[in-house]
């Protein structure tokens, strides 16, 4: 009970004086799919996660998200930015079936805007189960690079787009 009170007060002091803590890493060696801003073919690359919970953006419902400061930095590139989820049920293949949740910077004016992708910057994608989060957060899947060639790519890059 002890740390559930001193977390609040401190969640409570970070509001009042309007600092954002430093994420801590939370899970190591997570599946993301990187989309690069340079036309280059989308890879899954291993990433951490940070907690972001206290930070109140619009992913931190998650509590926890891949770090995403190596390619977007660690000012307003990181946070001002925006997520997209797509659920995917009854597939053929099973392993693409799950909730995707795609993340894009939309710093305009600090990141490039790609010709190729029309983000500004590298783009991300992860997997989670349908069904499952737990007290810390989500749980994030390996990412099938099969997701990449079936048509759920497609609409997700649409659904990311029109954020």
């Amino acid at each position: 009970m002890a740390s559930a009170s001193s977390s609040l007060l401190s969640r409570f002091w970070n509001w009042m004086t309007g600092t954002i803590p430093e994420p801590t890493i939370r899970q190591r060696g997570i599946q993301v799919l990187k989309i690069p801003p340079d036309g280059s073919a989308p890879h899954v690359v291993l990433m951490d996660t940070i907690d972001v919970l206290d930070e109140g953006n619009v992913d931190c419902f998650l509590v926890h998200i891949p770090d995403f400061r190596s390619s977007w930095g660690t000012g307003e590139g990181f946070h001002w930015r925006d997520v997209a989820q797509f659920e995917v049920r009854d597939q053929r293949l099973p392993e693409l079936n799950g909730l995707y949740i795609g993340w894009r910077s939309f710093a305009m004016d600090l990141i490039p805007l790609s010709e190729h992708t029309d983000f500004c910057g590298d783009a991300f994608f992860v997997k989670l189960p349908l069904w499952e989060n737990d007290e810390y957060g989500a749980v994030y899947e390996d990412f099938s690079i099969t997701f990449v060639q079936s048509s759920m790519y497609g609409i997700m890059l649409e659904k990311m787009h029109d954020r």
